[in-house]
């Protein structure tokens, strides 16, 4: 999925990153945000910073004036494909690389050509390695093979990857708004430590509607399900 929004000019950076990475629920979002290199300062200055620091209202806010400023290419990434991908034996921080360079590759060649360096917030606990992953999933022509730099808290280092960060959240939460209708269920933010989504597959865990969202891979899936299994062998034992 790709969204383009402004043209730019001069010497470019680009930023990304991801949110819903551990959710048991829901979409796993991943955005890459490029602008020119010397509006970085006035990112700074707007406020923006990795999302987790701040209040719905504000990335909504900051989300608006990030579109103005910034060439966006988002990448939602749905349970579903996260499923396929771990059954086959992919790690997520390898699904996460793969999508990572399928935004990468979404970017245009004339802008690509004018990026410096696109910086990428690393899952991996050796931050290179997660470079070598990318790059493993693009050309090996690809222009912007020598320009990637990925580091551990870049959403929090670099202005140009906390617009990325505030995009990806955004675009899951209102992904995540959209699914609770679709469900009937309030699973809050859909993460394994929120009870709220424990509660909802719970009581939803037969219902296909909570299954086209639901993480399977996932040892709270794994665990839930089972459970649900057990429950129905017992009340059958149980008649």
């Amino acid at each position: 999925m790709r969204s383009v929004h402004v043209k730019l000019a001069g010497q470019l950076v680009g930023g990304a990153d991801e949110a819903g990475r551990g959710a048991v629920l829901g979409p796993l979002v991943l955005c890459v945000a490029i602008t020119e290199k010397d509006k970085e300062p006035l990112l700074k200055s707007l406020g923006v910073k990795d999302s987790k620091m701040l209040s719905p209202e504000r990335r909504e806010k900051l989300a608006e004036e990030i579109r103005q400023m910034c060439h966006l290419h988002v990448q939602k990434i749905s349970a579903k494909q996260i499923n396929e991908h771990m059954k086959k034996g992919i790690s997520l921080n390898e699904v996460e690389a793969i999508f990572v360079s399928e935004a990468i590759k979404e970017i245009e060649p004339e802008i690509a050509e004018k990026i410096e360096k696109l910086y990428i917030d690393a899952p991996d606990p050796d931050a290179v390695k997660f470079t070598h992953r990318i790059k493993s999933n693009l050309p090996l022509n690809h222009i912007l093979l020598d320009r990637l730099h990925s580091s551990h808290k870049a959403d929090v280092k670099y202005p140009i990857a906390s617009a990325a960060s505030i995009i990806a959240k955004v675009t899951r939460d209102q992904e995540i708004e959209k699914i609770k209708k679709e469900i009937g269920c309030d699973f809050g933010t859909g993460y394994p430590h929120d009870e709220l989504a424990i509660n909802c597959i719970r009581n939803n865990i037969d219902n296909p509607v909570l299954l086209k969202y639901l993480r399977t891979e996932w040892s709270t899936s794994k665990r839930l399900i089972a459970e649900s299994k057990f429950k129905t062998k017992q009340v059958k034992l149980d008649l």
